[in-house]
C-alpha cells in the first residue's frame, strides 16, 4: 500500500510597529488529502476479488483502473468499492490495479494494489466403460475395448493429454498399445476364467494426474485349441504355395500339425506333418480350387482341425516360344537377375521362367518342347537319331528336319540344308513381286530353278512325312524357334532337333527366308528373312538367295 499526504499549511506572519500581535488577522489551515487502495491480496483462480479504497476529505470521486496481468472486464469503474472474479489460469500470475480519487477542489490523489492470482488445478475424473464386444459376455477372440471416453478436465478451459494403462491383477493378456485413450486386446483361449484389472492414469494439460481401476471377468472358452489354418489364397501355377497353421493356439507350451488335401486337383505336398507345409502348383490349363485340412494336436494329445482354400490361375504364357535366353547382363558382362539397375531382362519374365515346372510333352532347352517323328510322322522317343520332322507342341507346327549335306552344290539332295533359294512365289501373299527364280542347277539340285515356290512344290510331291501342305515359315512361325541361349557360338538352333544346318561359312550367314515381303521402305522386292547365326532379321533382296525351313500345320 502507498499512503500519500498532501498537506497544505498557511502561516501568516504580521508585524506591527508597537502593539503587538493582532489575532484577527491569522488564515485557517486546509485538510489534509490522502488515499489508501488496501492491502495487497492473494486468492485462487476464478475467486472473488474485493478492491476497497479509502480517501479524505471525503466527498470525492473514486476510480479504479486496471494496470496490468489478465484483463477483466468493467474498468475503468468507479465507485470506493469494487467485486471482480479472477480469471481462469494455468499458471500464476498478478492483476495490478490503480486507485485515483479526486477531491471536491480538484485535488488528484492515486494509489495502486496488487492482486497474486494461483492457478488451481482440478485433478481428471477417470471413467472406465466396457465398449466392446457389443454382445456381452465375449468369448474367444472377441475384440474386447475398454474406452474412457466418459472421462472429464473439470477446468472448463483443461483438456487430458496422457493416458496410461497397465493391467495390475490376472492372467497376462496380449497388449499392443497402453498410450491410447481405449486398450484393445483379444479374448484369449482359456481353461479357467480369469478375473483380471487394468488402472488408467490420465494426466490433464496442467500436468495433474489421476488413477482409476476396471475390473473384468474373462470366462473360460469352449474351446482348448484355436485353429488358424490361414486365409484363403488366389495363386498362379507354378508358384510355391505355403500352408501355415503356425499361428494356431493352444494352452500347452507348443503343438503340432498334420495337412492334408481334401478337394481338387493333387497336389504334391512337402513337409505336410510340420505346420508350414508347402506344394508347388503344377503346369494347368484350367482354374482349379483346392481344399486342404490341418490337424492340431496339443501336448496333451487333444486336438482339433481347419481348414483353407487355394484358388489357382493358369499364366498366360501364350502360344509362342521363349527366346531361350537365362541369363541377364549389365553393360559387360552376366549379373544376377534381379537386379535393380538392369530390370526388366528377358530371361526373367516369360515361358523359360518357369521352364522347370511346364508339363512337357516332349523335350527341349528351357520351355522348348519338341517331338520327333519319323517319316510317316508318327511320334518317336527323344533319344532317336534317325527322324524326318519335328513337332513343336508349344505352337503345334511342324517343322521340317533337314538332311545331312554330303556333296556339293549342285550336286546334292533335294532336302539337304545347304540348298539355298532366290525367293521367287507366284501365288496369293507375294505383294505383288514375285520376285526372281533362281537358276536350275545352281544353288540346289532342281532341274526346273532355285526359287522357294519350286522347293515347296518338290517336297510336297515327295508326301514328305506324311504329308502335302508344306509352306515357307512366316516371320513369327520362323522365329518361334530361335533358340538364343548360344548366340555368338553357334546356330541358333538345338542341334538336337534340327539337325543338318548348313556352315555358315558358305555364303557368310546362316539366312531364312520367311514368306512375307516386307513394305519396309519403297521397294516391294525385298522379302524378311533371319539370320540364325547372328539372331538379326533384315529385309533382304528377294533376287539374293538364303536358306529355307519347310513348317506345316496338322
Amino acid at each position: 500500500m502507498q499512503l500519500k499526504d498532501i498537506i497544505f499549511s498557511f502561516s501568516f506572519l504580521g508585524l506591527v510597529a508597537c502593539g503587538g500581535s493582532d489575532s484577527s488577522n491569522e488564515q485557517p489551515t486546509s485538510p489534509v488529502a490522502s488515499i489508501n487502495a488496501g492491502v495487497d491480496q492473494t486468492v485462487n483462480e476464478k475467486s472473488s476479488i474485493v478492491l476497497s479504497g479509502l480517501a479524505t476529505p471525503e466527498g470525492g470521486e473514486f476510480t479504479w483502473k486496471q494496470l496490468s496481468g489478465p484483463i477483466l472486464a468493467g474498468f475503468p469503474a468507479t465507485g470506493a468499492t469494487q467485486t471482480v472474479v479472477a480469471p481462469s489460469i494455468k499458471l500464476n500470475t498478478q492483476l495490478i490495479f490503480e486507485l485515483q480519487y479526486t477531491t471536491t477542489d480538484k485535488q488528484v490523489l492515486t494509489d495502486t494494489i496488487t492482486v497474486s492470482v494461483t492457478a488451481v488445478n482440478q485433478l481428471p475424473i477417470v471413467s472406465i466403460t466396457q465398449t466392446e464386444p457389443s454382445q456381452l459376455p465375449s468369448k474367444y477372440n472377441d475384440s474386447i475395448v475398454l474406452s474412457s471416453e466418459n472421462s472429464v478436465d473439470p477446468d472448463e478451459d483443461g483438456s487430458l493429454e496422457v493416458f496410461r494403462w497397465q493391467q495390475t491383477a490376472g492372467q497376462s493378456l496380449t497388449i499392443s498399445d497402453f498410450n491410447s485413450s481405449t486398450l484393445t486386446f483379444k479374448h484369449p483361449l482359456l481353461e479357467q476364467d480369469n478375473q483380471v484389472q487394468f488402472s488408467l492414469t490420465i494426466t490433464d494439460d496442467e500436468g495433474g494426474s489421476q488413477t482409476n481401476f476396471y475390473d473384468l471377468l474373462l470366462r473360460k472358452t469352449t474351446k482348448v485349441i484355436a485353429v488358424q489354418a490361414g486365409e484363403a489364397q488366389t495363386v498362379r501355377e507354378f508358384d510355391t504355395v505355403t500352408l501355415d497353421a503356425s499361428q494356431s493356439t493352444v494352452l500347452t507350451e507348443s503343438f503340432s500339425c498334420y495337412w492334408q488335401q481334401t478337394q481338387g486337383l493333387t497336389m504334391g505336398l512337402i513337409d505336410a506333418n510340420l505346420c508350414q507345409a508347402r506344394f508347388i502348383v503344377p503346369d494347368i490349363d484350367v482354374a482349379e480350387q483346392l481344399s486342404f485340412s490341418v490337424v492340431v494336436t496339443d501336448n496333451k494329445n487333444r486336438s482339433d482341425s481347419g481348414e483353407t482354400q487355394v484358388n489357382i490361375q493358369p499364366i498366360p504364357l501364350g502360344v509362342n516360344n521363349d527366346s531361350g535366353v537365362a541369363q541377364c547382363f549389365d553393360n559387360t558382362k552376366i549379373v544376377s537377375c534381379g537386379n535393380v539397375d538392369f530390370p526388366g531382362q528377358d530371361a526373367e519374365i516369360g515361358r523359360d521362367v518357369v521352364a522347370d515346372y511346364l508339363d512337357k510333352v516332349g523335350a527341349g532347352n528351357l520351355a522348348f518342347d519338341f517331338t520327333k517323328l519319323d517319316e510317316f510322322a508318327d511320334e518317336l522317343p527323344d533319344s532317336a537319331t534317325n527322324f524326318s520332322c519335328v513337332r513343336d507342341n508349344v505352337t503345334g507346327l511342324i517343322w521340317e528336319v533337314k538332311q545331312a549335306n554330303t556333296g556339293l552344290l549342285p550336286n546334292t539332295q533335294l532336302r539337304e540344308g545347304q540348298n539355298h533359294y532366290t525367293w521367287f512365289f507366284t501365288g496369293e501373299g507375294n505383294g505383288g513381286v514375285e520376285g526372281v527364280a533362281g537358276a536350275a542347277n545352281s544353288t540346289c539340285p532342281s532341274a526346273i530353278d532355285c526359287g522357294i515356290e519350286t522347293y515347296v512344290n518338290q517336297v510336297n510331291a515327295l508326301n514328305f512325312c506324311g504329308a502335302n501342305n508344306w509352306r515357307i515359315p512366316t516371320y513369327n512361325e520362323l522365329i518361334g524357334i530361335m533358340d538364343l541361349a548360344p548366340q555368338g557360338s553357334g546356330p541358333l538352333l538345338d542341334n538336337r532337333y534340327f539337325p543338318n544346318a548348313p556352315s555358315h561359312t558358305l555364303l557368310g550367314h546362316l539366312r531364312y527366308w520367311t514368306r512375307e515381303t516386307s513394305v519396309d521402305g519403297q521397294s516391294l522386292s525385298v522379302a524378311w528373312i533371319l539370320d540364325f547365326q547372328s539372331g538379326n532379321d533384315l529385309a533382304y533382296p528377294k533376287a539374293q538367295t538364303a536358306f529355307i525351313r519347310l513348317v506345316r500345320q496338322p
